[in-house]
């Protein structure tokens, strides 16, 4: 299931800003802040591991480029 929120416009393009919760492949829950042109502001992944999460971003400024999530309906 997903759920989204409207939370005002993209910082960067105007875009609306929407906090999303929804559920990855893996079963986790992922919740983000982000605009519908894919600038983030937070991503958030429950009951995820934090050692791999610390492994696969050690050393990157910025791990999370673009995200996109899409219903299969």
């Amino acid at each position: 299931m997903k759920h989204m929120e409207l939370q005002g416009n993209c910082h960067r393009c105007q875009a609306p800003v929407f906090l999303n919760q929804t559920t990855d492949w893996y079963g986790n829950t992922v919740v983000t802040l982000n605009c519908w042109n894919g600038h983030y502001a937070w991503i958030d992944i429950q009951d995820i591991e934090e050692i791999a999460v610390e492994s696969a971003v050690a050393g990157k400024e910025n791990p999370v480029a673009h995200i996109g999530f899409f219903d299969m309906k």
